[in-house]
């Protein structure tokens, strides 16, 4: 009885042992990362321009890809990809902006609304936009078009996602 008891108790001690808890998240891996994602969110409350949002963008695309390519734990890679679904929220918004700019000189597309091009098309779908076709009488041909208060609503799912990113860094 002793023997098994015994046995018992080595085998739970090295059952311990061999289990191993996930290490900490390193934050200062996300320090560069976060001031991105800051300098993001400020600039467009603040009216940047298109053209250094982009800059912004870009830095936050290769920051996220220089953490990447560090040995990330579980918790580490998971906090990585919540930066990514922001980079991609951050991407659609920058879309729409873009298609609201360069159309808007041209007098085609009605005030308040954005061209529905091939690439706001997947971004009018993916956040279940409502469209207006439209008629181009020159051509004949229907188009699409968006809200523009739809990039508001990408803007806010940022905030959003960096709420989530902000939560689970703790």
């Amino acid at each position: 009885m002793k023997k098994n008891i015994l046995l018992l108790l080595v085998m739970l001690v090295f059952i311990i042992a061999s289990c191993s808890s996930e290490p900490e998240m390193d934050k200062t891996k996300f320090t560069k990362l976060d001031q991105i994602a800051q300098e993001l969110k400020t600039s467009r409350v603040a009216g940047t321009s298109y053209q250094h949002f982009g800059e912004l963008l870009q830095a936050l695309s290769a920051e996220i890809a220089a953490v990447k390519a560090k040995a990330l734990s579980k918790k580490e890679m998971e906090h990585l990809n919540a930066y990514s679904v922001l980079y991609g929220i951050y991407q659609d918004g920058y879309i729409l902006w873009k298609y609201k700019l360069e159309f808007a000189p041209f007098g085609i597309v009605p005030i308040g609304r954005i061209y529905v091009s091939q690439d706001v098309e997947p971004i009018a779908f993916k956040y279940s936009f409502p469209t207006e076709s439209h008629l181009y009488k020159p051509t004949r041909q229907y188009w699409k078009s968006i809200a523009e208060d739809s990039i508001q609503i990408i803007w806010n799912n940022a905030d959003f996602q960096y709420k989530i990113i902000q939560g689970t860094a703790q």
